[in-house]
C-alpha cells in the first residue's frame, strides 16, 4: 500500500484529528462546536482502451454522498447521491486513526503496472490530505485469504485482498466498503 500525506503543518493534522474525533462522537461534535469537514473519497479504477471502468464515491461529513460508475466495456454511465447515515459516518470516523495513517510507512517505490485495476482512499480535512494507494482485483481472493475491502458495483467487484492492506487500516477500509455498497445497493459481508 502507498501513502501519500500532504499537509501544509503540524497544526493541520491536529485539526485533522479533530475532526475526525468529531465526526466518531456527533454530540461531542456538537458540544465543542463547529470543526473542519472530513470528506472520504474512494476511487476505483483500471482497465484497458475502451474496457476501462471508473468508479467513485465521495463521502462528506456534512451533506449527500454522490457515486458515479463509468464502465466502457460494459456500456455503463451513472450518477447519483445518497444520504449516508449519521450512525455510518461515526462507525467510519471510529475507524478511523489519523496518528496510525501517518505512521504507514510511504512504500514511495510501490508502483502499478499500466492499466491494473487500481484503487485509493483520501482523506480531507482542512488543508491536510492523507492518500492510500492499493492494488484491487475483479475476482475473490483465493480460499484461506480474506478480502479487507470488497466493492459491488456491477457485474465485477473490485477486491482488496487483506495481505495488501495494513493490518492497522482494515477495519477502516471494510467499514468504507459497507458504507459505499449499501449506497449502492449491495450488503458487505462482514463490516459493521
Amino acid at each position: 500500500m502507498r501513502v501519500i500525506i500532504e499537509s501544509f503543518t503540524r497544526p493541520d493534522i491536529e485539526r485533522m484529528k479533530a475532526a475526525v474525533s468529531r465526526l466518531a462522537d456527533p454530540l461531542k461534535g456538537a458540544q465543542e462546536g463547529a470543526s473542519d469537514d472530513v470528506t472520504i473519497n474512494l476511487r476505483c479504477y483500471g482497465g484497458c482502451p475502451g474496457q476501462r471502468v471508473d468508479f467513485r464515491a465521495s463521502i462528506p461529513s456534512r451533506g449527500e454522498a454522490e457515486v458515479t460508475h463509468v464502465d466502457e466495456l460494459r456500456d455503463v454511465d451513472e450518477r447519483f447521491a445518497a444520504a449516508v447515515r449519521p450512525e455510518e459516518l461515526a462507525a467510519l470516523a471510529r475507524h478511523l486513526d489519523v496518528e496510525t495513517l501517518m505512521g504507514l510507512p510511504p512504500n514511495k517505490d510501490e508502483g502499478y503496472v499500466p492499466d491494473s485495476l487500481i484503487g485509493s482512499v483520501v482523506i480531507t480535512a482542512g488543508n491536510a490530505r492523507i492518500t492510500l494507494w492499493f492494488p484491487l482485483e475483479d475476482e475473490d481472493p483465493p480460499k484461506g485469504e480474506n478480502a479487507t475491502m470488497r466493492i459491488e458495483r456491477g457485474q465485477v467487484p473490485f477486491v482488496l485482498r487483506a495481505s495488501m492492506a495494513p493490518p492497522s487500516v482494515r477495519p477502516a477500509l471494510a467499514q468504507l466498503a459497507a458504507v459505499v455498497n449499501r449506497l449502492t445497493g449491495h450488503r458487505s459481508p462482514g463490516a459493521g
